[in-house]
This record gives C-alpha cells, structure tokens and sequence, in this order.
C-alpha cells in the first residue's frame, strides 16, 4: 500500500508540481508542442486500454457484455462529472471556428465589434480573470485526477508494478506536466508568488492518491469479478479522458496531422512495453 501511495504522489503531484515549476520559470512552451505531447500521451493510453485493461478484464472470465455495460457506466459517470465541473467554471464543450460567424448569423461587422467589446473588457480585469482562470483550471484538473488514480490503484491491485502501470504512471506525468504548466503560468501571470503558484499546481494531484485507493480497494475483493469490475470501470474513465478531454485538448491547440502522427506512436511504443511483459 505504501508502494502505491509513493507511485501515486510522484505521478500526480510531482508531475504537475513538475510542470508548475517549468511554467514559472521558464514561461509558457508552443501550443504545436504541447498538442504534439498531448496526442502521445494519449495513443500510450489507448494502447492501455485496449491491450490491457479490456484484455485482462475479459480474460477473467466475465461475459463481454457485462464489460461493456461497465465501460459505458464508467465513463457516463466522469462525463456528468465533468459536465457538473465545466458549468461551475463557465466552460463549454463547443469549439467555434471563426468561419461558423456567419452560420451562427453573426455578420463579420457585428463579430467584429463583439471580439473588441471583449478585449476591452479583458483589460479591464485582466489580473483577476487570469487568477480565476487559474484557480478553476486547477481545481477542474484535480477533479479528474481521480478517475485516473483509480486506473492506477486497479492495475496495481491487479499485477503490483507491471509494464503496463508504468505505461500508464509515465502517460499520466507526460501530460500532467503541461496542465501543471498552464495552472503556474495563469497564477504567475496574475501576479501571484511563483512558489504559490507551484504549490497549487502541485495540490491539484493529490486527488490521484485519493482515486488510486478507490481503485485498489476495488481491485481487492476475493475472487475475479472484483478485479474485473476494477479494471474494466478503469478503462471507461480512462476512455473518457482520452477522448474527452487529452485529443480534444491537443486538437484545439494545434490542428493538424502530426498530432495524430504522434498519438499512432505513442500507441506503437505503448503496445511495445506492455507486450515486453508477455512473453
């Protein structure tokens, strides 16, 4: 247990501790960088998830369906999780290109003049939204830290420290370290003490040691629909960050193909380390 506690602070806190400190010293990196991260982060987790979690679950000995109904059960729960977040913070799920002014009948002239009445008001208070951005960008990110530390309590529970925890343990830091980033620089910016500002970054994952005890206590119970209950409730959540939040993340910062070339690779290198151990 105290293994999986250690595992779970380094990843979580350290990680986005990590990436706080790199936000207030050195400033915020490329947005085509920090997408290209993303889409790695993301292709190591579905090689996870599908090679993994979904093939342990099954080998386990439980019906496909009841698999499914799990993953679907898992993932409704963070998605009513995640909406609940995102109304509180103001936030919205729609991305609205500049060309879909004139579908949504907007006239160039009206959009126009609505984009500067914007900026105006942005400067008015520009300190104290950047510091409101901050604080929700790291409470909404400790929020969804849970359903990953259940992933990582679930796969511990199941083998201890296997290849594919430490797919998981090193997807989770790559992308943490940018979200940590973007939580320091947001508080700095506003004016806050750069110490504080990692400080709250880091905070932002303890709820990873929180959710890795749900996970492994679930992962625990005697015979195998416990640990099939677990990991298969694991792959949901982590199906939903994938594709809820990590790829439509990376898509809106920089689209274009090569955030789709590096989620292939990070795919390939996952799919290599958890097949390292199967032989």
């Amino acid at each position: 247990m105290f293994q999986l506690i250690l595992i779970t602070i380094l990843t979580g806190v350290v990680g986005l501790g990590l990436g706080g400190l790199i936000g207030a010293q050195l400033g915020e990196i490329s947005k085509k960088a920090r997408a290209i991260i993303l889409s790695f982060s993301a292709g190591t987790m579905i090689a996870l998830i599908c090679f993994e979690l979904l093939h342990e679950a099954m080998e386990s000995g439980i019906h496909t369906w009841l698999v499914a109904l799990i993953v679907l059960i898992s993932a409704g729960i963070v998605v009513v999780l995640d909406y609940v977040v995102d109304s509180r913070a103001g936030h919205t799920d729609d991305f609205t290109a500049c060309e879909d002014c004139d579908a949504k009948g907007m006239s160039p002239n009206k959009t126009n003049t609505k984009m500067r009445t914007k900026a105006v008001n942005k400067k008015r208070s520009e300190k104290l939204q950047l510091l409101v951005a901050g604080i929700t960008t790291a409470a909404a990110i400790a929020i969804h830290n849970i359903p990953e530390g259940m992933s990582i309590g679930a796969l511990y529970a199941q083998d201890g420290l296997s290849s594919a925890l430490w797919v998981l343990l090193i997807s989770i830091v790559i992308h943490n370290i940018p979200e940590g980033m973007t939580v320091a620089i947001s508080l700095t910016t506003s004016g806050m003490p750069k110490w504080k500002a990692v400080g709250i970054a880091a905070l932002s994952g303890v709820p990873t040691v929180i959710g890795a005890m749900i996970g492994y206590a679930m992962g625990s119970t005697g015979g195998s629909l416990g640990p099939a209950i677990a990991l298969s409730f694991a792959a949901g959540t982590l199906t939903y960050v994938v594709f809820g939040e990590i790829l439509p993340q990376s898509i809106k910062l920089y689209s274009s193909r090569k955030t789709a070339y590096a989620a292939i690779v990070g795919l390939a290198v996952g799919l290599v380390i958890i097949g390292s151990h199967m032989h």
